[in-house]
């Protein structure tokens, strides 16, 4: 039974697919790209920001295509 372990990665499917290192001291490695979350969500629907089922779908094709970095940062 021969079975190779060392196969490599997959060719991701977007540009959002070869993840960097975000900081030697983290060990984390995110997408190129990051999705902001001012516009997402309900509160700003009034101003002709994305309405909640939107945000949802922003969301899912962006973790879709491989994204996984959010900045959720609260200033």
């Amino acid at each position: 039974m021969s079975t190779n372990l060392y196969k490599g990665q997959a060719v991701p499917p977007t540009r959002l697919g070869p993840y960097r290192l975000l900081s030697p001291t983290a060990g984390m490695c995110v997408s190129p790209l990051r999705l902001g979350r001012m516009s997402i969500g309900d509160k700003w629907e009034s101003c002709g920001m994305m309405c909640g089922m939107m945000s949802y779908a922003l969301l899912d094709a962006y973790y879709q295509a491989g994204g996984n970095f959010i900045d959720n940062r609260n200033s």
